[in-house]
């Protein structure tokens, strides 16, 4: 943690929130923060609530930043249940993997924005912490603000943050699920679940001259490439894309604060202009 961070150890989760809590924060117009993670495979080193527990970690750090600068804000519930994963990223299936189809996590997310919103939260946004999750959050989101009178936004830290994100890894090789950034971050939120005796390295075989943007729109690409062909995943057996290996508590709190740093930024731009929609029509 920086010298400039606040301690967001001290800011409750939803479920630690009493309901005379929430309501006072609904009386502040508060941002609300829901995150989306999952239940799945993180290789042999990572937990299999990683999304999740990544997600509530950075929710709490940027409500604790939120708050230092004067702004109300709470970390929302967090779901640990997301679509399954893209083939083209574990095209294998692994024991203690727990996931919804993509129409039923929108319905479940829905219905928990509107939970929230009928309360009298109008500031609210999905945090996505499970790449799978990224276009189905963004049709809840759209449908909410058609229909509800409140503004859902969603953050994609991994298009925000990915311009310097690269400079606190290590690896030169592509880098991705329960790899060195993700066991980096891991190491910051929960070092006590990290099997780092276990961890071991796996690098797809890339193909050379990829056209330009070639990958997932997730990560700001413009190709939605489902399926991988061979020799792709050549080798490939522990759900793990990256070094873990080269992963260090310190440098994870770095890209903690990037990414913190990088949801503050587009909170405090919203939260500076006002909040009227009346051109928005219901």
């Amino acid at each position: 943690m920086s010298e400039q961070s606040p301690n967001h150890h001290a800011v409750p989760t939803f479920d630690e929130m009493t309901s005379v809590e929430v309501g006072a924060a609904i009386k502040e117009n508060a941002v609300i923060l829901i995150s989306l993670g999952a239940t799945e495979q993180h290789g042999a080193h990572l937990p299999l609530g990683a999304d999740t527990m990544q997600g509530i970690e950075l929710a709490r750090r940027t409500v604790a930043r939120l708050h230092a600068e004067g702004h109300p804000a709470i970390v929302g519930p967090a779901i640990p249940f997301g679509p399954r994963g893209f083939l083209s990223e574990t095209p294998i299936k692994l024991p203690g993997n727990v996931n919804l189809s993509a129409s039923t996590f929108m319905k479940v997310l829905e219905e928990i924005g509107r939970e929230i919103i009928d309360q009298g939260f109008r500031r609210v946004y999905f945090l996505g912490f499970h790449a799978e999750s990224d276009a189905p959050m963004q049709i809840v989101a759209k449908s909410l603000c058609e229909t509800t009178e409140a503004n859902v936004v969603t953050l994609n830290w991994l298009v925000g943050a990915r311009p310097r994100y690269s400079k606190y890894m290590e690896a030169q090789a592509q880098d991705g699920h329960g790899g060195e950034g993700e066991t980096c971050r891991m190491l910051a939120t929960a070092p006590h679940l990290c099997r780092m005796e276990k961890a071991e390295p796996w690098h797809p075989t890339i193909s050379e001259n990829q056209p330009e943007a070639d990958a997932l729109p997730y990560l700001g690409g413009g190709v939605g490439r489902f399926k991988m062909a061979e020799p792709y995943f050549q080798g490939f057996t522990s759900g793990v894309t990256g070094d873990p290996q080269l992963a260090t508590a310190d440098r994870g709190e770095l890209v903690y604060d990037l990414m913190t740093g990088w949801l503050v930024d587009v909170i405090r731009h919203d939260l500076q202009g006002t909040e009227d929609y009346s051109r928005a029509e219901l």
